[in-house]
């Protein structure tokens, strides 16, 4: 009979993802790893298999968790521009709450590994495109509805949007001034006021 685990293995993951986030997968020691998870060495191999596999693990939950708020929000009937804008002042607002924020850990993997780790770079790849075919999907919805222009190009838009969210996640790490931010907002918004 296999014996329960005596740790949460979600709430483990969770734990190693934020570690990951803030210090980096080089910068992180299966030491480091086993502390801040609380569980030891054996139950890391046993549950998670190797670093990297529990790097991977931790992408995909970063993915599960944190995207799909924003796909989930995406995907409803809401009006565009508040929309987007809630969106864009959310990642602006915790950028200037929390002074030790790490960025976007899909953003700061895609720099660090990415050249040379082709499973990393796979999982940023899905990561941004699923973000893009979020904002692509209501951007025309908000075309099909008359709140946007027809001749949009949604894709293009769907897009640059991804990338403006992603760079305000990123710039986080710089602590940027607020004023910067806001500009960053106030002119990839432009579009659909």
């Amino acid at each position: 009979m296999a014996r329960s685990k005596a740790f949460e293995p979600s709430q483990a993951l969770d734990k190693a993802m934020k570690l990951f986030w803030r210090n980096g997968y080089e910068r992180t020691s299966v030491g480091d790893l086993i502390a801040a998870m609380g569980i030891n060495r054996g139950s890391l191999y046993d549950t998670f298999g190797d670093k990297q596999a529990l790097y991977e693990g931790c992408l995909n939950r970063y993915s599960e968790v944190y995207a799909s708020r924003i796909v989930n929000t995406l995907s409803q009937p809401l009006p565009v521009y508040p929309t987007l804008r809630r969106l864009f002042d959310n990642v602006v607002d915790l950028v200037h709450e929390d002074r030790s924020n790490w960025g976007c850990l899909m953003a700061n993997t895609a720099s660090e590994l990415s050249l040379h780790d082709d499973r990393a770079a796979e999982l940023v790849k899905a990561h941004f495109l699923r973000l893009e075919q979020a904002f692509t999907a209501f951007l025309e919805r908000g075309m099909a509805s008359g709140e946007l222009a027809a001749d949009l190009d949604a894709r293009a838009y769907g897009r640059t949007l991804t990338v403006s969210f992603t760079g305000l996640a990123t710039l986080a790490k710089t602590q940027v001034p607020r004023d910067f931010l806001k500009d960053v907002v106030e002119t990839a918004l432009q579009p659909f006021q």
